[in-house]
């Protein structure tokens, strides 16, 4: 079962990157996503297991991101961080700065959390100026950054990519926001992000909730996402299980 989990996992993935992507990049076990967008954890070169990371390899996609002039991150699971890869890695200038957890959940019986009064949810890939207002401040960007990366968006739902944008208000104010992909079977989460003033209050945890059964709606079996290791403990106590974890090398 954990070896169909991850192959989903990675299926997930390559959807949701591949279609807020401009442009990708496939060698030898590495897929390099390229939004355009100038911030380097939304430009990922993702490992593969049993990818070779070769010097050729990772020449090939410092070259396919420094011809836009753009930073990105190498996000390589930890099983493969063995000495020789850290060594090659950092032979060539590549730098340890972070790490994640990637996790699933089975969507059995999913079901939409109750919300406090003057708190909705509604659905936003037609007004995806309010999903983005809460991610400006939740993710520390700009407007110009954060705006960016919302018109990869439109242009992935222009392509017929299945992306469900939410967001929740609290009076009327769009507070928190999250995005959605489905393929299928499988669904994926991103983008979870809460306006600083209203984080603590259980608001991203109902709109988690809420996407999941959104999922389990549009037929899917499991759900997937990547967490930082500060927000695992939100993710696990929702029900999500770690199924591997990612070092994260900037260049």
């Amino acid at each position: 079962m954990e070896n169909l989990l991850f192959t989903l996992f990675r299926q997930a993935e390559d959807y949701f990157f591949r279609g807020v992507s401009i442009q990708c990049l496939d060698r030898e076990g590495v897929t390099a996503y390229m939004t355009g967008v100038p911030v380097k954890s939304l430009n990922l070169a993702c490992v593969r297991q049993g990818a070779g990371l070769t010097e050729e390899t990772l020449g090939q996609i410092n070259q396919f991101y420094a011809y836009q002039n753009l930073p990105f991150e190498l996000v390589v699971p930890k099983d493969l961080c063995v000495l020789g890869v850290e060594d090659r890695l950092k032979k060539l200038g590549y730098v340890e700065t972070d790490s994640s957890v990637c996790m699933a959940i089975r969507l059995d019986g999913r079901r939409a959390a109750s919300f406090n009064e003057g708190v909705t949810i509604q659905a936003n890939n037609a007004n995806l100026n309010d999903w983005m207002a809460p991610l400006v401040e939740a993710f520390e960007s700009t407007l110009e950054i954060t705006a960016q990366y919302t018109f990869s968006h439109k242009r992935a739902l222009e392509k017929g990519v299945t992306l469900y944008h939410f967001s929740l208000y609290h009076k009327d104010q769009p507070v928190s926001s999250i995005t959605l992909s489905v393929q299928g079977m499988i669904a994926r989460i991103d983008d979870v992000g809460t306006l600083l003033g209203f984080q603590g209050k259980g608001y991203a945890t109902s709109l988690v909730i809420y996407a999941l059964a959104e999922a389990a709606n549009q037929g899917a079996v499991h759900c997937f996402l990547e967490s930082s290791v500060s927000g695992l403990s939100i993710y696990e106590n929702i029900g999500f299980k770690p199924l591997f974890q990612n070092r994260i090398y900037s260049f």
